[in-house]
């Protein structure tokens, strides 16, 4: 089956006075150009543009009929190929969705040997097969000796990585974890420098907050007041002069130890 043509003669190049209708309506128009149409000619202004709308229209028209005429073989042509294209269609379309059949059971079939092949290597139990799919595994051209290959590679990878992890001096086991979710060792030790960090971070703060509590307790027991024994209820209290050096803060809590403790007290005159 093949397309035949019969010889013909394409239709011959269309012929008219262009020249001279091309040079007089150039003419024309440069004529029409240089008027300045005014209140008293304007009415000629619209007879003129009437004028070369028609001859305008006419032109076209007149291209749209031998465009027509010209087309008519064409188009009786096309119509032909496109009903005959629409016939063969009909069993290409039933071809090719045996062939789509024949190929989706093919790949089914293949998917299976690659499944088998994947529980015969022996991979550690966090690897699922899903997580190292590659799609291009199942077309034709890909054989089952290079899939073969690429997965004993993977798990060479995946078994390194795991030892490595392992042989961190810290945060080993978290990171193993993250690596077994996400099969990321990059992100595995990005986690490792993380948890590092915040644990650097912990004890500073610790330190810092034990160097503030020991400030805090000497201070305390330099600034600290003798214990002084509950006066009963009847026992008159009695004036006892002594001197301290202090400090404006130290004077202001040796103030309001006294007067917590209703102390009474006054300055000493000198002289006394």
């Amino acid at each position: 089956m093949e397309l035949k043509i019969q010889e013909y003669k394409l239709p011959e190049a269309i012929s008219f006075n262009f020249d001279e209708l091309k040079a007089a309506i150039t003419e024309k128009s440069e004529q029409y150009a240089k008027i300045v149409y005014t209140d008293e000619n304007i009415k000629t202004a619209k007879v003129d543009r009437a004028d070369l709308n028609r001859l305008k229209k006419a032109l076209n028209d007149e291209r749209i009929r031998r465009q027509k005429e010209y087309m008519k073989p064409f188009d009786t042509f096309k119509a032909q190929i496109d009903e005959i294209i629409s016939i063969i269609d009909k069993p290409v379309q039933a071809i090719d969705k045996q062939v789509k059949e024949y190929e989706a059971i093919k790949q089914d079939e293949k998917k299976m040997y690659i499944e088998e092949m994947f529980r015969n290597m022996d991979f550690p139990k966090f690897v699922k097969l899903e997580h190292l799919w590659n799609p291009k595994w199942l077309n034709a051209t890909f054989n089952m000796k290079d899939i073969e290959e690429e997965l004993l590679a993977v798990k060479q990878n995946i078994v390194r990585n795991c030892r490595m992890l392992a042989a961190l001096p810290s945060y080993s086991h978290e990171a193993l974890i993250f690596f077994q979710k996400t099969l990321d060792v990059a992100g595995a030790l990005a986690k490792v420098t993380e948890l590092a960090e915040v644990e650097a971070k912990k004890k500073q703060l610790i330190e810092e907050e034990n160097q503030r509590k020991a400030v805090e307790n000497r201070f305390s027991s330099e600034t600290k007041e003798p214990v002084l024994e509950t006066p009963t209820q009847n026992e008159e209290g009695k004036w006892i002069a002594f001197e301290a050096c202090l400090t404006s803060k130290t004077a202001l809590m040796l103030k309001s130890f006294f007067e917590a403790n209703c102390i009474s007290f006054r300055p000493i005159c000198k002289g006394e």
